[in-house]
């Protein structure tokens, strides 16, 4: 496959609107594109109009190396203040414009690419190459939780995640708790409030319990504190009654040191003691990604970069990030793996308006997959 079929490939990928619940139609697809370089895969059905993508190459012994990525997106935005329209996927300047080609069908496809070419190489000689393709990643994880249900987790030595990381190296990352806290009190009128409960002040008491929940908590020696942050709140609608519900929601990024069951339970502690006091609150988990943090020592850091620096003749910086990947989920297979995010693109880019990939970072990153492939599996 030359450049501009690589190219090509990419715009046809980004062209697909999978706006999170509408991936099955870029499933079919790329089913399509593996089958004509002769490589089976297999639709892992979700939803309606909602399915995995699973794909394998190599049938020889030895060590099982996956190559990750989601085909959802986030929502566009308001597509006026685009340069371009956000599905259209075109080249100005070097670049790729359209929504997810950061985030993250640049890498997707590159993973795509690395698969095709190790098959005409006739690669891998030992081991097995598995490409793992969810959905639902930008908003519960879902896909990757199904994949990982299935077994497709369960022998993996090493995995890489195709979220694109600015031309470095992650080799761990934050777990991410979603949660929303709902108040319920009693509706009065305001010039009575001692008639009512007023679900908006117990609310704001919870806000000042979290605010304190996590002061002693062990920081992390590679993550760093937790990181904990109430994102939106609403309460009442009318200005003279005292308001009888309001709800909350929030985010933390928990570390290994302070995980999202203790998380749960330190949140929960807030509550209970609210709730002693007269109040009414009640904890919604919407989603708990776990912190996955590879080893610093593991040979795989160093053979990824190695394998990026040997392509682009730069030598990543390894670091770490505090963002969440579907490798919360493929971590409860059966047993550990070593685990690194690489990925073309500036990761600033991701949910962007006008968000947009570099073809000379895309055009790279199939070599490199294919270099990691090569080095790992011997």
């Amino acid at each position: 496959m030359d450049d501009q079929a690589k190219v090509a490939l990419l715009q046809r990928v980004i062209q697909f609107n999978t706006v999170n619940g509408n991936e099955r139609a870029l499933a079919e697809f790329l089913k399509g594109v593996l089958a004509q370089h002769h490589i089976d895969s297999q639709l892992v059905e979700f939803a309606d109009q909602r399915a995995c993508l699973v794909a394998e190459i190599g049938d020889q012994p030895g060590k099982v190396l996956a190559f990750a990525g989601h085909m959802d997106t986030v929502a566009t935005g308001d597509p006026d203040k685009w340069q371009y329209p956000p599905f259209s996927a075109t080249i100005n300047n070097g670049s790729v414009y359209g929504r997810g080609s950061v985030d993250m069908k640049g890498g997707l496809t590159a993973m795509v690419i690395a698969l095709i070419q190790m098959k005409e190489a006739g690669l891998p000689k030992q081991g097995k190459v598995r490409l793992l393709i969810s959905v639902d990643e930008e908003v519960g994880g879902m896909g990757s939780m199904l994949l990982t249900k299935r077994g497709y987790a369960d022998d993996l030595d090493a995995m890489v995640m195709c979220e694109a990381s600015s031309g470095q190296l992650e080799y761990a990352h934050c777990g991410s708790f979603d949660y929303e806290i709902k108040s319920f009190g009693k509706t009065a009128h305001s010039s009575r409030p001692d008639l009512g409960i007023n679900a908006v002040a117990n609310l704001a008491r919870f806000i000042d319990g979290e605010r304190t929940a996590f002061d002693d908590t062990e920081e992390s020696p590679v993550l760093g504190k937790v990181i904990h942050s109430v994102t939106v709140f609403h309460g009442g609608d009318q200005l003279n009654s005292i308001p009888d519900y309001a709800f909350l929601k929030g985010n933390v990024r928990t570390v290994p040191e302070c995980n999202n069951a203790e998380t749960q339970r330190r949140l929960q502690k807030v509550i209970d003691e609210l709730n002693a006091q007269g109040a009414n609150l009640k904890l919604k988990v919407i989603a708990s990604f776990a912190p996955v943090v590879t080893d610093p020592a593991d040979p795989f850091i160093d053979i990824v970069q190695q394998a990026a620096a040997m392509v682009t003749g730069n030598e990543p910086q390894v670091i770490v990030s505090h963002g969440a990947t579907d490798a919360s989920r493929y971590s409860l297979g059966k047993k550990p793996f070593a685990f690194v995010e690489y990925g073309p693109g500036d990761d600033d880019q991701s949910h962007q308006i006008n968000e947009h990939l570099k073809i000379a970072d895309f055009l790279q990153a199939p070599a490199v997959y294919q270099k990691v492939a090569e080095k790992f599996l011997i």
